[in-house]
């Protein structure tokens, strides 16, 4: 347990050293025992850890979020009774699927059948929920499923099952997990079911006693001092030959709320004390441990701040306008950090060096970023502080210029050199000279003896 305290001290201390990305701190892969996390602020859409978060993966039983979710907006009342079929119970013999024990021709309502699926991870559960909302074919509901997260924007999602089992083509992104699971954090029941840790569920027409379910999400287990966070809400676990070890799940504390996708993490005995750990509750609970530690959320622009000065031509007072942060943006940052520590810098492709007058306070003449050790952690735009008036004098004789410069002048004047005044010089000068030419050798004097006489 030494080895554990000190390796993850030497880790908080790497993560602080660390620059921010997109509003957070970027954690490495070889500080972390497993193949992809993701963590974001649902606060302000930070972006606070991000290892592998668009590689595809095998998503195991974290499907069953999309499995619930779909079932949640298609039932009227989650109370209605549904019957558990022979084809959704017995499809799954031979694969050594979680299960609860639901036998053929139980009846349970989708409520219970939703803390079976999301609390006890039960395969034979989510086979049920989909072929009842599929119209008795679980295929249909998949089809369902990938509608779903298409419509969401996800772009590297496909199902092939309702429960995650590893398969040919069922693959999803931890980047589109969280997207999904995001959207499910809005709906009510959603929370309340991926957030009970134990819970009964009454007995059923198979059953004389209460079936007693228990959260695989040792995440919410205050039991087990190695994986519990107390920061944690909710949640969904998954573990497959392919997956690994994976965990999503969310929290709060203090104001300020997360989300984590941990995918393929290992498993073995890493403090060494004889047990073999699930590396994905480790890691989640210590990523969730640091980020509330370590970081807070700050005030780093605000329309107070002059940032950039823009030449204003053709102004009748002042020959320039002050640029500000068009509002105000907070983001995540260490503890500690100071305003000095946080740069506002502006983009030269998009911001002006000049303008014209008037200029009106308000108006967006460029963007800046938001720069923390190095790092852009925002973008805002920049608008002018002041009206700038324009001066009459200066503007006509602006104008005037621009005219005898502009195209459409320049043009006439390369006519008339080009074309014009070589016409107007063989009119008036070529062909006069040419006609008097003729006229002269063309006169001739009669003599007297009757014979011609050509003068020159």
């Amino acid at each position: 347990m030494k080895k554990s305290i000190f390796s993850i001290f030497l880790v908080i201390v790497f993560m602080l050293l660390l620059p921010l990305q997109a509003f957070g701190a970027i954690y490495t892969p070889e500080t972390l025992d497993a193949e992809v996390a993701y963590m974001i602020s649902l606060d302000n859409d930070a972006v606070v850890v991000d290892i592998n978060s668009d590689k595809r993966v095998a998503p195991a039983s974290i499907t069953k979020i999309v499995t619930a979710i779909i079932a949640i907006e298609n039932c009227e009342d989650y109370d209605t009774m549904i019957e558990a079929s022979s084809y959704a119970i017995h499809s799954l013999d031979g694969t050594n699927s979680s299960t609860a024990g639901i036998m053929v021709g139980e009846q349970l309502s989708l409520r219970q059948l939703l803390y079976c699926m999301m609390v006890a991870s039960a395969n034979e559960a989510a086979n049920i929920i989909a072929e009842h909302f599929g119209g008795g074919d679980i295929d249909k509901f998949v089809i369902m499923m990938n509608d779903f997260v298409v419509e969401l924007g996800c772009e590297n999602t496909h199902f092939v099952n309702p429960h995650g089992l590893d398969a040919d083509g069922h693959y999803s992104t931890a980047k589109d997990l969280a997207r999904i699971y995001r959207y499910c954090l809005q709906n009510a029941l959603f929370c309340e079911v991926t957030g009970t840790f134990e819970i009964d569920i009454p007995p059923t027409n198979m059953y004389d006693e209460p079936r007693h379910l228990r959260n695989t999400n040792s995440l919410l287990n205050d039991g087990i001092p190695d994986y519990y966070s107390p920061y944690v809400k909710n949640g969904k676990t998954g573990t497959t030959n392919d997956a690994g070890r994976c965990v999503i799940s969310s929290s709060s504390n203090d104001g300020y709320n997360y989300l984590l996708v941990m995918m393929n993490a290992k498993f073995y005995d890493y403090d060494e004390d004889g047990v073999d750990e699930n590396m994905a509750f480790v890691e989640a609970r210590r990523l969730y441990k640091w980020v509330y530690d370590n970081l807070r959320l700050r005030e780093v622009a605000n329309p107070s701040q002059n940032v950039w000065e823009v030449q204003v031509e053709l102004a009748k007072k002042y020959d320039y306008v002050s640029l500000v942060p068009a509002h105000s943006i907070s983001a995540l940052v260490p503890v500690g950090v100071n305003a000095e520590s946080v740069l506002l810098e502006p983009i030269p492709e998009k911001t002006a060096t000049s303008v014209k007058a008037p200029v009106n306070k308000g108006d967006v003449l460029g963007s800046a970023e938001i720069k923390y050790a190095g790092q852009t952690i925002a973008v805002v735009d920049l608008i002018a502080s002041f009206d700038v008036e324009r001066s009459t004098p200066k503007y006509v004789w602006d104008s005037i210029k621009n005219f005898f410069f502009s195209s459409v002048v320049r043009f006439l004047l390369t006519f008339v050199i080009l074309i014009l005044l070589p016409f107007l010089f063989i009119v008036f000068v070529i062909l006069p000279r040419r006609r008097k030419g003729k006229k002269t050798h063309a006169s001739v004097k009669v003599m007297s003896n009757g014979d011609k006489k050509y003068k020159r």
